[in-house]
């Protein structure tokens, strides 16, 4: 077992730079180990990216009012003691500070199997409002591949997304069927990365994971529709930032409950400013799926 507590933990590094060493005290190790599991993520030393900082609420300290006083002391001395800001989430607690990028994310006691997977869930938020922030943007998606491009398929629940990528034949490969996460590289190039199905986890007692560091360039999107035939029939960039935007504030608007409406507005804006550079970038379709059709023909006469 090795150790997670101020010397080293998991890290994870996206195409445009951002980063996050991801560790935890000694209550919640099993937990951080199991989270990294499924996001693909190997141990490493501690390196200078922000680091993502778990710890069990009640655990070897009273943290209400200091959430550094569940650390251990190598880690607790080297954070603030004071002026640590909560936001709650009721299955999890995020503490945020002006002078430092790290965030502490306390969870609630040890719950169901379902809880746990929900607290991780939510544990991403961090990693989506950053993303944010740089520019990037989080999709309620898929993330398909051929020929080492990166196609989005995006809808809400239900819209198709799962039972596209199970039909998908070779050579198509499936990343992800239900969150893809897609920033700008440093080329101002458009990458996506797939993010777990939680639900897998939830409803379906899945074991697999996801490797959320592994990239593609991003060369279109589509937006999933049920219909009698299969079509693709390209939207310009107003629609597109439209849909894109609906994506995403499915994904963002979990993390956002409670916000005072000022910043929540300051949020949607920016959010909205990220899709609408997206959409410029990228090529945008509708994509019409008949049941039992052939719908990755229409993705690659258009592509």
């Amino acid at each position: 077992m090795h150790n997670v507590n101020g010397a080293s933990g998991y890290g994870m590094q996206l195409a445009n730079g951002q980063g996050w060493n991801i560790i935890g005290s000694e209550e919640v190790r099993g937990w951080v180990e199991r989270l990294s599991s499924i996001m693909g993520l190997k141990a490493q030393q501690l390196n200078g990216h922000p680091r993502l900082i778990f710890i069990r609420e009640g655990g070897q300290n009273d943290n209400r009012f200091d959430p550094t006083s569940g650390l251990d002391p190598p880690l607790q001395m080297t954070l603030p003691r004071q002026d640590w800001k909560a936001f709650d989430h009721r299955i999890l607690r995020l503490w945020s500070h002006r002078d430092v990028p790290d965030i502490i994310c306390e969870i609630g006691e040890t719950g169901e199997p379902e809880l746990e997977i929900l607290r991780m869930w939510q544990a991403l938020l961090p990693i989506y409002e950053r993303t944010r922030i740089t520019g990037g943007i989080p999709l309620h998606a898929a993330l398909v591949e051929r020929d080492g491009l990166g196609i989005i398929l995006a809808g809400p629940g239900d819209s198709g997304k799962s039972t596209c990528c199970q039909h998908l034949p070779p050579p198509w490969r499936s990343l992800c069927d239900d969150e893809t996460l897609v920033v700008r590289d440093a080329q101002d190039r458009w990458q996506a990365h797939p993010f777990p199905t939680w639900s897998d986890y939830l409803w379906r007692r899945s074991e697999r994971t996801w490797n959320v560091e592994q990239h593609l360039p991003v060369s279109a999107i589509f937006f999933l529709e049920q219909a009698e035939a299969d079509e693709a029939v390209p939207i310009g960039p107003g629609q597109a930032a439209m849909l894109i935007n609906q994506s995403a504030m499915e994904v963002c608007s979990k993390g956002w409950r409670g916000l005072g409406p000022e910043t929540a507005r300051r949020r949607r804006k920016a959010l909205f400013d990220n899709a609408c550079l997206l959409a410029m970038a990228v090529t945008a379709y509708i994509l019409r799926v008949k049941a039992n059709g052939r719908f990755w023909d229409e993705i690659g006469r258009v592509v």
